[in-house]
Formats: structure tokens, C-alpha cells, sequence
């Protein structure tokens, strides 16, 4: 059994030992949720007790969506303790293990995330000292994460650290040890820029902020420039018909008499007229107030820079109007959004300091990214701060985000699933909890 922990622990199962840390799933009882917590026992040094806390600590004064959020540490009588983020505990080392490697469209923005990550724990100080693949978690409902702080050192440098990231991010999306074979070898959609990224971080000539800018790069423009928007056979038969009757007119003018003011043949030009579009919707969202904090949707609006500007925009007040009966969705594509344009989205004006993102009532196999802005950008969606990506699986996202405070949030839309008749999305509810 563990050394006696703060009453409001409740420990409900235990998940085994990570080298000499005894792992459990727990109940944060005074706010509800799921946590990990990892216990030293009584067996280990007070040196190894103290440098576990140290660690944790550490890893507790940086933030990112990559990493897992540290609640607290401390020193036991006979022990140590943390209570971090309940993280799903799947890891790429569980996965690896099934036979399962990190799906295509997810791996560059969780790879560029995961290095971003690491880059900021390094900023803070600290230094991880045992990465691997038991080390980063990853399920269908989080981004990935690295975690597992306060682990027995086998590295204690900031090189180190990349340089093993590195190669569980190679065998995450190939399935083999780092170095067997190139990613973009072996994995259709992988960029050989990626290959050169991952070789030159286990080298050890990038550090990982260098690591994460060359893989942010691959992210905002994984095949070069965005791909015209390809003709679908389903349009050849309409678009045949009206040039068949065009061609008739034309026939018709020329063998009649010449009738410059004949209204059939040829109209009097109509008065020019102006329509204004806009895609923005403003309306009050849902106020959600915790321990005297408020977090505040302002406003909610489509966001289509690479197409015509609109999304179902009189359906957009249904995301933030606290009914899972109505919801928004997205236009029907006749072929699949990839080969349109990069994507589409929602973007949501929030009052307060956040804490968490939800979506519900969302379809499965959307994939989507969650960025973030002070203020609107002016260059399109390369302008944006990626925090998170994924793909839905069971109709419903949660995620921590990072400290944000006031601004924009876009939910970008990168691939719609395949629908009878098209391919779209549809989403009930979105919210921003403090």
C-alpha cells in the first residue's frame, strides 16, 4: 500500500509501477475529476525522494497543452507523491505494443506540439531526464502528451531530452526503433523534411524549439501549397447541358434578324447592384462562473478564409446557445475537404481565462485543430497559435488548454467524414470552462 496521501485523494485502482514509482488512477474529491497520482515508497532514499519532488516541480512551471499538467508534489514521511493530469493512460508505448502507430494526419501536429512542449519545460528549467515511449500518452481524445516526470535519470541534459523525443517520435509513426527506417520511407503522407528534422534532433544539432519549428513548418504547408479544388465528375453532366444551351442561343442570334433592342436576345443591362456578405454572427454566449472566476463567449462566427467566406452562418448562434438538440454543420462537399483547401472553422470571441475546451455532439472522424489568437490575424490561418489537434472519436472533445487570456479561439476543421451523400460535419455545443 502507498504512504498516506491528503484526504482529499481517493485512490480507486492501481495501474502498476513506472521504474520505481507506484502509479494509481484517483478521484480529486474536492473538484471531482480523475487524477494520476505516482507515490515513492518507503524503500527509496531520501536523496531519490527529494529529487523526484525537484523534478515534478519543475515540470509543474511549465504549461503547454504537451504536457501533462502537475497538481502538486511533496515529500511524505516515508515517501513522495505528485497528483498530475489524468491523461487517458494510453501511451505510444501501449500502442506500439499492440501494433498500432500514431495515425498519419495527427502525427505532424502532435510530433511539432510534443517538441513545443519539451521546448517549454526546458525554458522553465527543468529537465525531463527519461523520455520514451512509456513516457507519451496518447488516445483519441487528448493530444498528445509527455508526461511520466520524476522518473530515475538516464540523461540529465536538454540534448538528451530532444534526442530521445526524437526517436519515439520516429517509431510512433513507423512502428519500428528509430533509425531502421526513414518515415517518409515507409509511411504514405510523410514528408522526407520530416526525416531530415527527426535525424538532425537525435544528432543533436537542433534543440527542441529547432525540432518543433522545423515540424511546425511541415503542419502549414504539409505538401507545398494548398490544392485546387479538383472537378468532380457529378459536375460534367450539368456543366455539359449549359454549355449545350449556350451554344444554342448563340445559334438562334445569328440567324435572326440584327435586334439591338430586342429584350429576348440581348436585355437592357440590369441596374448594378451592391451586396454586402459577411460570415461573422455575434451574439451572447453562455457564462460559466467557478470559485468567483468567469470564463465569457462573446461571440461566435464561420471562418472560411480559402473558400467563399461563409459556413452555414445563420446555424452558428445553435454552438453557444446551451441546447445539445440544435446544432451547427458544415456545407456539403462533393470530395473530400483535403483536396479543396486546408480546412474550415468556427472561431469563438472568449471573455476570462479558460482552462478547458468542449465540444459536443461533434462527427465522428472530424479531424480538427484548436488555434488560438489575441486578435483576429490578417494572414488567414497560418496566423494562428496551434495548441491542440485530434480526431473525434465518440462524438465528444475535452481538453486542457493552455493559459489564455481573452481573445479568439479557432476550431479548425481539417478533414469532414465521408456522409451518403457528401462529405461534412456536425457540432451542438461548444464551451469554455474556467
Amino acid at each position: 500500500m502507498p504512504p498516506p496521501l491528503p484526504d482529499r485523494f481517493s485512490l480507486e485502482v492501481r495501474l502498476g509501477r513506472d521504474h520505481d514509482v507506484e502509479e494509481w488512477l484517483a478521484t480529486d474529491t474536492a473538484l471531482d475529476r480523475p487524477v494520476l497520482i505516482r507515490v515513492l515508497g518507503p524503500e527509496t532514499t531520501v536523496e531519490r525522494r527529494r529529487g523526484f519532488v525537484e523534478d515534478t516541480r519543475s515540470a509543474a512551471s511549465a504549461t503547454h497543452v504537451h504536457l501533462v499538467s502537475v497538481y502538486a508534489a511533496g515529500l511524505l514521511e516515508e515517501g513522495a507523491y505528485s497528483v498530475t493530469e489524468w491523461a487517458g493512460g494510453v501511451s505510444i508505448a501501449d500502442r506500439l505494443a499492440a501494433g498500432e502507430t500514431m495515425p498519419v494526419d495527427e502525427f505532424l501536429p502532435n510530433a511539432a506540439g510534443l517538441a513545443d512542449g519539451l521546448a517549454a519545460l526546458h525554458r522553465a528549467g527543468g529537465i525531463h531526464g527519461a523520455i520514451d515511449a512509456g513516457a507519451v500518452y496518447f488516445s483519441g481524445s487528448h493530444p498528445a502528451k509527455l508526461g511520466s516526470f520524476g522518473r530515475p535519470h538516464t540523461g540529465a541534459s536538454v540534448a538528451e531530452d530532444t534526442r530521445t523525443l526524437a526517436e519515439v517520435l520516429e517509431a510512433s509513426i513507423t512502428g519500428r526503433p528509430a533509425g531502421t527506417s526513414s518515415p517518409s520511407q515507409v509511411v504514405d503522407g510523410i514528408p522526407s523534411v520530416v526525416d531530415q528534422a527527426l535525424q538532425a534532433a537525435r544528432r543533436g544539432d537542433l534543440d527542441a524549439a529547432g525540432l518543433a519549428q522545423e515540424l511546425h513548418a511541415t503542419t502549414r504547408s504539409p505538401a507545398g501549397a494548398p490544392a485546387e479544388p479538383s472537378w468532380s465528375w457529378r459536375w460534367l453532366a450539368p456543366a455539359a447541358l449549359l454549355l449545350i444551351l449556350a451554344v444554342g442561343i448563340v445559334a438562334i442570334g445569328l440567324v435572326l434578324p440584327s435586334a439591338p433592342e430586342s429584350p429576348i436576345l440581348f436585355p437592357a443591362s440590369p441596374a448594378l447592384s451592391t451586396t454586402t456578405q459577411t460570415s461573422a454572427v455575434t451574439t451572447t454566449g453562455p457564462t460559466t462562473t467557478i470559485e468567483g472566476e468567469t470564463t465569457v463567449i462573446v461571440r461566435a462566427f464561420s471562418y472560411d478564409p480559402e473558400g467563399d467566406g461563409s459556413e452555414h452562418d445563420n446555424s452558428i448562434p445553435k454552438l453557444i446557445d446551451g441546447d445539445l438538440e440544435t446544432s451547427w454543420r458544415t456545407e456539403r462537399y462533393f470530395d473530400p475537404l483535403p483536396q479543396l483547401k486546408r480546412g474550415v472553422g468556427v472561431v469563438i470571441e472568449v471573455g476570462g481565462r479558460p482552462d478547458q475546451f468542449a465540444a459536443t455532439g461533434m462527427s465522428n472522424g472530424t479531424a480538427y485543430t484548436l488555434m488560438w489568437a489575441e486578435s483576429l490575424p490578417a494572414g488567414g490561418v497560418d496566423g494562428w497559435e496551434r495548441l491542440a489537434s485530434g480526431t473525434v472519436s465518440g462524438g465528444r472533445v475535452v481538453t486542457q488548454i493552455p493559459d489564455r487570456s481573452n481573445g479568439f479561439w479557432l476550431l479548425w476543421l481539417t478533414d469532414l467524414p465521408a456522409q451518403d451523400d457528401g462529405f461534412y460535419a456536425s457540432l451542438a455545443e461548444v464551451r469554455f470552462l474556467p
